[in-house]
């Protein structure tokens, strides 16, 4: 526990005490339902917002996928205080005043707004991010031009084929479940979006009571506390937003199956596998078991299908997403072999991996992804942009777990685990042919 959070004399009266674990402690802004994760690194002179809205692509409405990432660029337009300050929009000139680094991005349960810079501008930064919440202007004169963006943006990825293989994958492999499309959206969906559409997602889920706000770094719980309960106690929450539907998808039954052709010359294998949701432990065995198969020169399908030069490549995809998902391997294939023969030899390659191979590669594959734990831990961003996933789960604590998580990872559940990803009802095959 940090020094500042052991004076529990120190918490603002707007403010209870949810919980603290490890170095960081939770609480919650009484007047809207405002979370607040608080993590102090003294000597730095450095400080992280992030606000994670607890709100993406899974939340969206046939018809309109995509128009969480939409409003997410919407943000950075001007709000009212803009327009009467005659400012193009205050994140943008944050930036170009102080340098500080500031992004968004959408994913499938949230969508998160940074800035990270000098302890000195911490007001400023909660100035920006409470008057965005609920003031941005959304006119056809910010969002027409806006809209065209986010159209080239998809045309351009739709040009990857593993990205237009990714957008037939999710669709496919989910019948019920609102993972079934990707956060960009359909082109024919994003056409579609009107102001109105946007304005009636941001009034419901851009609410306080929909939000973690996450201030780490140099800067002492007083002085948080204080300018946070001044910037954001007079926004009002959204009863309403705090009661979600619960999706089931239905059971699968064999293996689903997506086609692409295009011309061109690039062909491309995707088995697509469900596994847990995040942070479970299924989730990092399925990790360990993809970092196995695909990770790196001495990965297994790395020895036996580039090295052998039956793929050219082999790329794997996984999401940290607390619903049950899929992870993805995109095997490029060279000319000397079929889709189909592809097909039937990487599986087979895959089922065949027994207990002695696993027991031989294991051991490195777990200190390498504790090691690259400790790496993502070096700064105030780095931390924020991890604890975000942990936070988007509803288990922000399980921060504290990777490491218990991963030693505790045997032979005997990564066995079990590959056997289990592999089967018939798991697996969705999709295929890019060029003609």
């Amino acid at each position: 526990m940090s020094k500042s959070t052991k004076k529990t004399s120190t918490i603002s009266k707007p403010f209870r005490l949810i919980k603290t674990v490890g170095d960081i402690s939770e609480y919650q802004l009484k007047s809207n339902g405002l979370r607040v994760l608080y993590k102090y690194i003294p000597e730095t002179g450095v400080v992280t917002t992030n606000i994670t809205y607890l709100v993406g692509a899974s939340n969206e409405q046939n018809g309109e996928s995509g128009v969480a990432h939409m409003l997410e660029h919407m943000l950075f337009k001007p709000t009212v205080t803009d327009l009467k300050n005659k400012s193009a929009g205050a994140a943008m000139k944050f930036e170009r005043d102080v340098g500080v680094i500031l992004n968004a991005n959408t994913w499938k349960d949230r969508t998160t707004y940074y800035f990270s810079y000098g302890q000195e501008h911490f007001t400023r930064a909660l100035q920006i991010e409470a008057d965005r919440m609920r003031n941005v202007v959304l006119t056809n004169k910010e969002f027409l031009p806006e809209r065209t963006n986010v159209l080239s943006e998809f045309d351009m990825y739709n040009g990857d084929p593993k990205f237009a293989l990714s957008v037939g994958l999710t669709s496919t492999a989910f019948f019920s479940h609102p993972y079934g499309h990707e956060t960009i959206g359909f082109r024919e969906d994003i056409e579609s979006y009107t102001t109105e559409k946007l304005q009636c997602f941001y009034n419901h889920y851009y609410r306080p009571n929909n939000a973690v706000l996450m201030v780490i770094g140099d800067i002492e719980l007083k002085t948080v506390l204080k300018e946070i309960a001044d910037n954001f106690s007079h926004l009002e929450p959204e009863p309403s937003v705090e009661t979600r539907p619960i999706i089931v998808e239905p059971k699968q039954e064999g293996t689903r199956r997506f086609a692409i052709q295009r011309p061109g010359t690039t062909n491309i294998l995707a088995i697509a596998v469900k596994h847990p949701g995040f942070p479970t432990s299924g989730w990092y065995e399925t990790m360990i078991v993809l970092k196995l198969l695909t990770g790196g020169p001495t990965s297994w399908l790395q020895k036996k299908l580039v090295d052998t030069g039956l793929a050219s490549s082999i790329e794997v995809s996984q999401e940290p997403t607390k619903d049950t998902n899929i992870a993805t391997i995109f095997i490029t294939l060279t000319k000397k072999i079929t889709h189909q023969t592809m097909e039937a030899l990487a599986l087979k390659i895959i089922r065949d991996f027994d207990q002695k191979l696993i027991a031989k590669e294991l051991p490195g594959y777990i200190a390498k992804s504790l090691t690259e734990e400790a790496f993502s831990r070096d700064s105030s961003l780095h931390i924020a942009a991890e604890l975000t996933e942990f936070t988007a789960a509803g288990r922000w604590e399980d921060y504290f777990n990777v490491s218990e998580r991963l030693t505790a990872i045997n032979v005997s559940a990564i066995k079990q685990r590959l056997e289990s990803l592999f089967t018939e009802d798991q697996l969705t095959i999709g295929t890019y042919k060029s003609l």
